[in-house]
């Protein structure tokens, strides 16, 4: 599913670990929604790993794990702020917020998320609930167009 609101593209990308759902995401300008109620830890690790690795400006939590999530996401920064190895991080500050409001973190992440640095083009909505939250997602989107 694919929307264009407020100036930015909209997509959704199901997390699957049998598919390639890093080939859908972008390498510059986006920003990514994080949508994740009870999934196990060494996947968030993985989904976080690799949109830092591509370039990803903004992320934000939704769902019921969305406070832990955030402070993975922060953890794995901060390491790689710090790591003696220098792991890989963009040129760019990543900011991160978390939102217990399902459709707020929905409306936010399209409509008043804006980094300083890059123009969000995109918005990535990743769900990580295997479509248990699709019907929430869409609703969401739904209001956010119609304001």
């Amino acid at each position: 599913m694919t929307e264009y609101i407020h100036s930015r593209n909209v997509v959704l990308v199901e997390y699957n670990t049998t598919q390639n759902w890093y080939a859908q995401i972008p390498n510059q300008n986006w920003l990514c929604v994080l949508i994740s109620d009870n999934t196990a830890r060494r996947y968030l690790d993985e989904v976080i790993a690799k949109i830092i690795a591509k370039d990803v400006c903004w992320i934000s939590t939704v769902g019921k794990q969305c406070a832990m999530l955030h402070d993975l996401v922060d953890e794995e920064i901060t390491f790689r702020e710090v790591d003696i190895d220098k792991l890989y991080l963009p040129q760019h500050h990543i900011m991160t917020t978390w939102h217990t409001n399902f459709e707020e973190g929905i409306w936010f992440s399209i409509i008043a998320a804006n980094a300083d640095e890059i123009d969000i083009e995109t918005v990535i909505l990743l769900d990580m609930t295997h479509g248990k939250r699709r019907k929430d997602i869409e609703m969401a989107i739904t209001k956010v167009k119609n304001g």
